[in-house]
């Protein structure tokens, strides 16, 4: 019996993810510092000081951006297979979750920066936190729902859990800082 590739598909789409943010970066002009390790996600850390909104933007989009172009060029190949199927639905699913505007993901980050360049930052920095809060608790309502109503996946469940957590240490953090 062979073990199923989808683990592995996973980390690779995973890789691709993190690989854009990190060739957005460079091509933008930021240095990397690091990658943080988080309970959810691994975050590249960079020098953003010097970067424009828009260039801020780009970094933040730039895992999502990664994600789609390596589902089409993946649909261009003339191979079905379960791997490769597995691998477009797991890059698109990825892009749609980081699109959400939770504090910790690709999509808070965008919106921010997207902010800052039309209120004040300490405004956009409210804005972002309601909407953060708002979009959490927002997702793990629906997944008690679906769970209530349907009998659900209790996977939304697992991640609105992990996002109300990293919510907390990221509310801690500011708060010491």
């Amino acid at each position: 019996m062979c073990a199923s590739p989808h683990p592995f598909i996973l980390i690779l789409v995973y890789a691709i993810h993190e690989l854009g943010h990190l060739v957005f970066a460079t091509l933008v002009g930021a240095k990397m510092k690091k990658f943080k390790l988080g309970a959810f996600h691994l975050p590249p850390s960079y020098d953003s000081s010097h970067l424009s909104y828009q260039r801020e933007i780009l970094v933040c989009l730039g895992g999502i951006i990664f994600n789609l172009a390596s589902a089409l060029l993946a649909l261009i190949f003339p191979i079905k297979s379960e791997g490769l199927t597995f691998f477009i639905t797991a890059s698109i699913l990825l892009s749609l979750m980081n699109l959400y505007p939770a504090s910790i993901l690709d999509g808070a980050g965008a919106l921010k920066a997207l902010l800052y360049l039309l209120v004040s930052p300490p405004k956009a920095d409210k804005i972002i936190g309601g909407v953060s809060v708002f979009a959490i608790l927002l997702i793990w309502i629906i997944s008690i729902y679906l769970q209530l109503v349907f009998y659900s996946n209790f996977s939304i469940f697992i991640i609105s859990v992990i996002l109300l957590i990293e919510l907390c240490f990221s509310v801690s953090e500011q708060m010491q800082t």
